[in-house]
């Protein structure tokens, strides 16, 4: 990962800046702020944040950490534990655990945990989101398991979108996990760091602008809502909300980003302020100078790996866009997977309902312990009272599918709702699926008189490789139309070395798409070379389980050989290569 140090100065004038004090929040009570007391620039930001939030200042909650080195970075799991997690649990427990919503840290560095023989580097903010371990207490390798529990998943193309909980509303349900929502203010300068708040407090109920979202999948009639084109679904919804609320809307929907090939040289072309923008590909870079003239208060963010791989400057979109101007960011720091970004319909439609930055982006973003840093102030609400046509929004028509992503055989449930009850002789839908071999549904289905919803079975078949397909459900007044993915049950073969000195044993590992069901899944193996290295004929994974670990035994060899190890599994068969040494 490619780190730009900025030498920390001394900004001793930057306490004489003026504060623009927002009116009082209540959340900012619940709100802690973590600051490190042997470095003048993260205490100059923390007493900021304290000025602009806090009616009487000496009422807010802050957690003074002393680190040896405030530049470095990053911390090793255990370097971690020891300097920030263990001192943050106990100025949590000092002010009360349940009583925090949100957790901000005051120009804080490391941004990265360094963890060997995993993705190596995850989110330190990630990890403190769920700093008494209620989420996970493993490491995350290749990705996390489930969602957070206040995640709301959505589905773009069926128009399904889960309504609105504040987290304070959901973390005062019975039993729900003690996560938080965490966020640092940031830049390549204290004075950066500082303006993220003014600029919050100057915007809320005030943010104007145009709205940039830049796609890269083409028409978006001619995409399923799955794989990689539900980043495309995604930004698209996000444009459609936007546009409703009001926004002049550019979204652009070739491979070129904003001011590069054939996409806008700016957005919009005339220059004029942008408050809103996500978009994706372009890793480890960012669009350019003054292709944005972000306005004050603006929320953006960029779909990549890498996108926050150092806030405080670098080609990395979120550090450069910081020097730009922009308010609120997200990024992240390494290969977080497309679900493991925030996710821009439902962040921007949670913000014109008239969440908070904070609810909006977790609310968002479903994996916690993971890839993700969030800039800025989450106490900034930029529509206080919500913005028409979404406060509250109206109910519209949607189709749901209980299971997207699924292995052939499985059957998931559609269910159509309707905006109003069905009129007399109820509304009929007739449904086609795009892969009839892979699945299918009735030939049609009633929403009953005086009823908005009616369930029906998807039938899927089994697939030697992944399968994306829609369903499409045509009524007199037009259609709805949702997509699901079918794996086939093996997923693939891991290995622990890839490379071994010959005579050595190793383990493999099979993954399977699905848990095993009654009696198990058994799985043939196969080395092309037994010369180099030999593995059991079969494998058998457990009921209830979805991997199974297998031994590899290695030969010595005179010359580096290589072989391959096969595992099959109802006409798939998955690969890995082993190459042993001298």
């Amino acid at each position: 990962m490619t780190r730009l140090l900025v030498p920390l100065a001394l900004f001793a004038g930057l306490a004489q800046l003026p504060v623009a004090r927002a009116a009082d929040d209540p959340l900012a009570a619940k709100t802690l702020i973590v600051y490190v007391a042997n470095s003048p620039d993260s205490v100059a930001v923390k007493d900021h944040y304290i000025n602009a939030r806090f009616s009487v200042p000496a009422s807010a909650k802050v957690c003074p950490l002393t680190l040896a080195d405030p530049a470095q970075a990053p911390y090793t799991e255990p370097d971690y534990n020891i300097a920030i997690r263990n001192p943050i649990r106990n100025c949590l427990n000092a002010v009360g655990k349940t009583n925090i919503l949100y957790i901000v840290l005051a120009y804080v560095r490391p941004f990265v945990i360094f963890i060997p023989n995993y993705f190596s580097h995850y989110s330190m903010d990630s990890y403190i989101a769920d700093i008494w371990d209620q989420y996970s207490t493993t490491t995350f390798n290749p990705v996390p398991t489930a969602p957070h529990r206040y995640f709301a998943e959505a589905q773009n193309q069926g128009n399904l979108y889960p309504p609105f909980v504040s987290f304070e509303a959901f973390r005062a349900q019975p039993r729900s996990p003690l996560i938080y929502s965490v966020w640092r203010l940031e830049g390549a300068t204290p004075a950066i760091a500082m303006g993220l708040v003014d600029k919050a407090v100057a915007a809320t109920g005030n943010l104007n602008g145009a709205a940039c979202i830049d796609r890269n999948r083409g028409d978006i009639n001619y995409l399923e809502d799955t794989g990689l084109n539900q980043g495309d679904w995604d930004l698209h919804q996000a444009g459609n909300f936007l546009s409703q609320a009001g926004f002049p809307l550019v979204e652009d929907s070739n491979n070129d980003e904003f001011g590069s090939g054939v996409a806008p040289a700016k957005c919009p072309p005339d220059g004029s302020p942008v408050a809103f923008y996500s978009g994706w590909y372009n890793y480890g870079n960012n669009n350019g100078p003054g292709v944005f003239n972000w306005a004050p208060g603006a929320i953006g963010f960029h779909l990549d790996s890498g996108s926050a791989l150092d806030p405080r400057g670098g080609p990395n979109w979120t550090g450069a866009e910081l020097i730009e101007g922009i308010t609120v960011t997200a990024g992240s720091v390494s290969e977080p997977y497309l679900s493991g970004l925030p996710r821009p319909a439902g962040v921007f439609r949670n913000l014109l309902e008239g969440a908070n930055v904070g609810d909006a982006f977790l609310r968002n973003t479903q994996w916690l312990k993971w890839m993700i840093l969030n800039i800025g102030d989450p106490l900034y609400r930029p529509f206080p009272g919500g913005k028409a046509p979404f406060n509250p929004p109206a109910a519209d028509n949607s189709f749901a599918i209980s299971v997207r992503a699924l292995v052939g055989g499985a059957t998931p449930v559609g269910t159509i709702t309707l905006a109003a009850p069905a009129p007399p002789g109820g509304t009929t839908f007739t449904l086609a699926s795009s892969n009839p071999p892979v699945a299918t549904a009735p030939a049609s289905v009633t929403v009953p008189f005086n009823q908005k919803t009616v369930s029906f079975p998807i039938t899927t078949f089994a697939t030697p490789t992944p399968i994306s397909l829609s369903i499409t459900a045509t009524a007199p007044f037009g259609f709805l139309r949702n997509s699901i993915m079918v794996y086939p049950l093996l997923a693939g073969i891991g290995l622990s070395q890839t490379t071994v000195s010959g005579g050595q044993s190793i383990t493999g590992t099979i993954f399977l798409n699905a848990s095993a069901s009654a009696g198990g899944v058994t799985v043939n193996l196969q080395s092309t070379d037994t010369s180099v290295a030999t593995v059991p004929a079969t494998v058998v994974v457990p009921a209830g389980l979805g991997r199974v670990d297998f031994p590899i035994s290695t030969s010595a060899v005179g010359v580096t050989k290589s072989t391959q190890i096969n595992a099959t599994y109802n006409g798939v068969t998955v690969s890995a290569t082993l190459t042993a040494t001298p």
